[in-house]
């Protein structure tokens, strides 16, 4: 897995340029089911609310999920799916075509229900065309932190994630990155510049790397 990068000159060409793939992947017909990971965290949200200012609606065969999730409810600050909720109104994505945590139930509940949901969804013969990612300056990805993240996921769609920091998450799994068929790193600002720069060159250094390293497609893309 060697990473592409797209360098972009400004964050707001990049959030243009995101809500733009979004809206087209969002749209667009496949006969049959296919999904769109979504990430959490503060770089794609501008994206997200520009894709949902411009009115798309979504194609019937769309499916969403996140990246990873917080357990939290979903009205609290820290909650992604409370972040992206207008944008999926919008998009008229029914509630049955959005696989996500439950953080309402307990926590094994919750994992076991959200593994059991994207398992379902590959195993009908679902594509996940497309996937975003976030990357920590430390070199996280989704959830995980860790070489004990990745390793905990093995052979899991979904897994905890305990924190010493904050809240307790449920992140997708490196079982379930390499059934994306294009995952786009989003990395904005000079404070990630190092950690783009060691995920292009030395991707097994970092947690990122590792996380998508049988990953069929990668790409970066930077301001």
């Amino acid at each position: 897995m060697t990473p592409r990068l797209r360098q972009f000159h400004s964050p707001d060409e990049l959030t243009t340029a995101v809500a733009t793939l979004l809206e087209d992947r969002f749209r667009h017909k496949f006969g049959r089911p296919h999904a769109v990971m979504l990430s959490g965290g503060r770089t794609p949200l501008a994206a997200y609310e520009e894709v949902a200012r411009r009115g798309t609606r979504a194609a019937d065969d769309l499916h969403v999920f996140l990246s990873d999730e917080r357990v939290v409810p979903d009205d609290a600050p820290e909650s992604n799916f409370g972040h992206m909720r207008t944008m999926l109104e919008r998009l008229q994505v029914t509630e049955g075509r959005i696989l996500r945590a439950k953080t309402d139930l307990p926590l094994k509940k919750a994992v076991a229900d959200y593994d059991r949901a994207l398992q379902q969804f590959v195993k009908s013969g679902g594509r996940i065309t497309l996937g975003l990612l976030g990357l920590g300056a430390d070199g996280h990805t989704a959830s995980l932190f860790t070489p004990e993240d990745l390793a905990r996921g093995k052979g899991a769609l979904a897994v905890a994630i305990t924190r010493p920091d904050g809240p307790t998450r449920i992140s997708v799994t490196p079982d379930l990155l390499k059934r994306v068929e294009v995952l786009i790193f989003l990395a904005v600002g000079r404070d990630k510049q190092d950690v783009v720069s060691r995920l292009l060159k030395e991707p097994d250094s970092l947690v990122a790397g590792r996380a998508v390293r049988d990953a069929p497609a990668v790409q970066v893309w930077s301001a």
